[in-house]
């Protein structure tokens, strides 16, 4: 069968014929117009990258003092000197290269710990602090959209020789709060009894203490979250009566305080008199935070569930806590093996009267 060819037909075919030629145009300014707008996209911008002293001494002022500890920040700054003191100023983000940073790590291998007090040289732990600070502020970096990656996300840290966890009986324990100065031993009291870190006690304010439910609050600033723990009796009757020598108090002022009337900030000197007084001088490891270590040991001896005491000791993971119940399955294994219930061998003078 076939078709007329007539006028209607070739004007209708025309008209489909240039309807698609005008969308496959328009398909065409559109593919390249969004080539355009990727190639734009993907073009690379040219930002000065800053230096690495100048970012970091920002960054510690506009976003890290108001969030972290006072101590944090000043370990912070330290790093930052001595990371100043091998790059100089003018060195920019992206010259903090893990090559770099492994020549920066033997230079400060053989730098002396302080200029005017000993020769040691500083420790790994201080090495390591140094990375940890380096590797937060590149990290800023990214995000504020200066480096693409951080250089030292996955370099590994120097291996740390293990301390001893010093701990101390309950007999120490004592002759420690009665050796301890006056105003140092309510601090110390509430350290044993809560198994809190130094830093937590030492900004503890009256406001954080509820005598009436028998709470305590405490702002955990290594974690970023806060605690409330049961007022031990021993330790309520210390700040109660802590609260009656002082003239003036107001709930925002510090509870414990040195012996200057000022909040503390170091309790090296309280510390040695107290340990002299003791007689526990010379132990090596023995410091403020041997108190809490002390706390995790007889929580643990006493039954306590080590849950209960991840909570108390504010750890954000169970597994750092575990390490008190390791140390403790330890010596429960060194006094199983000490054990002897064969019979002694008795002295020959003993074995001819008994007519042996």
């Amino acid at each position: 069968m076939t078709f007329a060819r007539g006028d209607n037909s070739d004007r209708d075919r025309s008209a489909i014929r240039t309807g698609v030629c005008r969308a496959i145009e328009q398909r065409a300014v559109i593919r390249v117009t969004h080539q355009s707008h990727r190639s734009e996209d993907a073009a690379p911008a040219t930002l000065e990258i800053p230096a690495f002293t100048a970012y970091a001494e920002g960054v510690i002022d506009k976003r890290l003092t108001a969030t972290l500890a006072k101590g944090t920040i000043g370990l912070y700054r330290a790093s930052l000197r001595a990371i100043r003191e091998h790059y100089g100023d003018a060195a920019r983000l992206d010259e903090i290269t893990p090559s770099s940073w492994l020549d920066y790590r033997a230079w400060r291998a053989g730098v002396r710990n302080s200029t005017h007090g000993t020769a040691k040289t500083v420790s790994a732990r201080t090495i390591n602090a140094d990375q940890q600070f380096a590797s937060r502020i590149l990290s800023e970096a990214v995000l504020d959209g200066h480096l693409t990656a951080n250089p030292l996300a996955g370099l590994k840290k120097l291996r740390e020789p293990k301390k001893p966890r010093r701990y101390l009986t309950k007999d120490e324990i004592a002759r420690l709060i009665d050796a301890a100065p006056k105003h140092f031993r309510p601090l110390v009291v509430a350290a044993v009894y809560t198994g809190a870190r130094k830093s937590e006690l030492t900004r503890l304010r009256w406001s954080d203490i509820d005598f009436e439910r028998g709470k305590i609050m405490l702002v955990r600033s290594k974690v970023g979250n806060c605690d409330i723990l049961d007022l031990h009796p021993l330790v309520r009757t210390a700040l109660l009566r802590l609260r009656m020598r002082r003239r003036k108090i107001g709930p925002e002022d510090h509870v414990f305080l040195s012996r200057r009337g000022t909040a503390f900030t170091n309790v090296t000197k309280s510390w040695a008199i107290a340990i002299n007084g003791a007689g526990l001088a010379g132990r090596e490891g023995l410091t403020f935070h041997s108190l809490r270590h002390s706390f995790a040991t007889h929580f643990l001896e006493g039954g306590g569930a080590v849950t209960d005491l991840q909570q108390q000791l504010g750890h954000a993971a169970l597994a750092t806590t575990q390490i008190y119940s390791a140390s403790l399955s330890e010596r429960r294994r060194t006094a199983v093996l000490a054990l002897d219930f064969r019979h002694k061998a008795r002295p020959a003078a003993r074995r001819a009267a008994a007519g042996e």
